[in-house]
């Protein structure tokens, strides 16, 4: 480690030696040494934060789902007042058999009139 002087006049930057314009911390003063602890301080510490998505880095809280008043629409059918259909395949006591198709397929004798 090069030897300080007693006077202090090193200052805080100094030319790079990589053949550059650019300035660096002057590790020779107190505050350049200084600035070089705090700086890796700093970058070690961002990474921590990173890495352990805390702080900043740290993902929003997902919310559940739910529609808003825009997406529940209402449909010309929910304007009456009809019952609503039933899941149950029992048939009710006075329904009637519909001219139609038949279980098989075909068409009933009745519809082909």
């Amino acid at each position: 480690m090069p030897q300080r002087d007693e006077g202090g006049d090193e200052p805080v930057f100094k030319k790079s030696q990589w053949g550059t314009n650019r300035y660096v911390y002057n590790a020779n003063n107190p505050i350049g040494l200084a600035l070089i602890i705090i700086s890796c301080a700093v970058f070690v510490v961002f990474m921590y934060l990173i890495q352990a998505r805390k702080g900043p880095f740290e993902p929003p809280k997902q919310t559940p789902w739910s529609p808003s008043i825009n997406e529940n629409p209402t449909y010309p059918w929910d304007e009456h007042e009809h019952d609503t259909p039933t899941t149950d395949a029992t048939p009710s006591a006075d329904a009637t058999p519909s001219a139609g198709l038949t279980p098989s397929g075909g068409e009933s004798p009745s519809a082909a009139r």
